[in-house]
């Protein structure tokens, strides 16, 4: 079997990882003397014997490389006095002209001494990882220009796109939120934020496209300037109450759309668990609330999101009497897809019909969407404000 040896391909490869992880960099911000020491294996005379060919070849393509390799003399008992390679190390000086890096490291050790001048705070964070710096060398300078933006103007309640920072065009923020917000938390001392959901703007106090919220006015006499079918940014729906007692939430676009007019209500559609959006409008904790979904995992869970939010909220349509009546109209419900946690915000009747739904007591894997009940049996309890009752 061939012998497994360090080839010149193989001591490249071992310097290249070693400067991605930076460790050049790390010597120099603790101070350190670099040095990168590769060790080669010890050949047997019965190795050498069975693979003379192989690791002649071998030491050959070494001595023709542009490694300066220590090779050291073993005598053997049948073969004689061979020069066998034993090590190679490398200062840094010599690692980087492996590389062609020495004009890199210059480069990034300058980096290193303006960011450190500019922001001392952040010597722990370099030593820690200093191949963010690497990784982002071509624009930190511009990095360190919106770091000093957001400290020397805190929650400026601007969008992105209003920040006017010299050098800095408007894309650049959005592209490079995650290394920004890891430097500017290193100079705050705060954890890193979650930049899902506009996380960083929320955390810098930038403005951000918030979420639509699209409803039906079900009452001609609460109609504004005219207008029943609305979408409002939130926080403007947020200030908004336009007096309704009862409020219905349902998923579905088109159920939303041919709600039936009832008398000081609205139907608020098309969140999904987009309804988290809803959790801060306090005017709804005064409004009589129902929830309609689909009769699936999914809905349930919306429905237990949403009654965190507003316990009094009601469910409707999502019974087993519904399942009973339009189980021939069911579909399946992905198995990959559905919703198999543990729920805590349902009532004791709503949870059984859960279980139900994730052990396929109703069949297997049943789903009942909302648009396919028939709408005379959707309108006849609306249309007499007689809607079911949960304890």
């Amino acid at each position: 079997m061939p012998l497994k040896l360090i080839h010149p391909k193989d001591i490249t490869k071992k310097l290249k990882t070693t400067y991605n992880r930076a460790e050049h960099l790390k010597a120099y911000l603790n101070n350190e003397t670099f040095q990168l020491s590769i060790k080669f294996k010890h050949l047997s005379e019965k190795e050498i014997e069975q693979n003379f060919m192989q690791i002649r070849d071998w030491i050959e393509e070494l001595k023709q490389s542009s490694f300066e390799i220590e090779f050291q003399s073993i005598a053997y008992r049948s073969l004689g006095e061979q020069s066998i390679p034993k090590i190679l190390v490398l200062d840094r000086d010599e690692f980087l002209k492996q590389l062609s890096n020495t004009r890199e490291f210059k480069k990034h050790t300058a980096l290193i001494q303006k960011t450190l001048e500019a922001f001392p705070c952040l010597e722990p964070l370099l030593k820690e990882k200093p191949q963010f710096l690497m990784e982002n060398d071509k624009v930190w300078e511009q990095l360190l220009v919106v770091c000093d933006y957001f400290i020397t103007h805190p929650m400026p309640n601007l969008y992105i796109r209003e920040l006017d920072i010299e050098g800095v065009d408007t894309k650049f923020i959005e592209k490079h939120k995650k290394i920004l917000d890891t430097l500017l938390c290193a100079i705050l001392d705060q954890e890193p934020t979650r930049l899902a959901q506009n996380g960083f703007e929320k955390r810098y106090g930038l403005k951000y496209d918030l979420p639509t919220i699209r409803f039906r006015i079900l009452d001609e006499a609460l109609y504004i300037g005219g207008l029943s079918d609305i979408s409002l940014p939130l926080n403007e729906f947020m200030g908004l109450d336009i007096g309704c007692d009862k409020i219905f939430i349902t998923e579905n676009k088109i159920n939303g759309l041919s709600f039936p007019n009832i008398k000081n209500s609205m139907v608020i559609f098309g969140l999904g668990y987009g309804v988290e959006s809803l959790k801060n409008v306090k005017w709804l904790e005064s409004k009589e609330l129902l929830y309609w979904g689909d009769i699936d995992t999914h809905g349930f869970a919306i429905l237990s999101q949403i009654r965190g939010y507003f316990p009094h909220i009601k469910s409707m349509l999502m019974s087993d009497e519904v399942i009973e009546k339009f189980k021939f109209l069911a579909v399946s419900e992905t198995l990959s897809k559905r919703f198999l946690g543990e729920l805590d915000n349902l009532t004791q009747e709503e949870y059984r019909v859960f279980e139900n739904l994730k052990e396929n007591v109703y069949g297997e894997a049943l789903r009942i969407e909302q648009e396919r009940i028939r709408f005379s049996y959707v309108v006849a309890p609306l249309s007499r404000v007689r809607l079911p009752s949960h304890q």
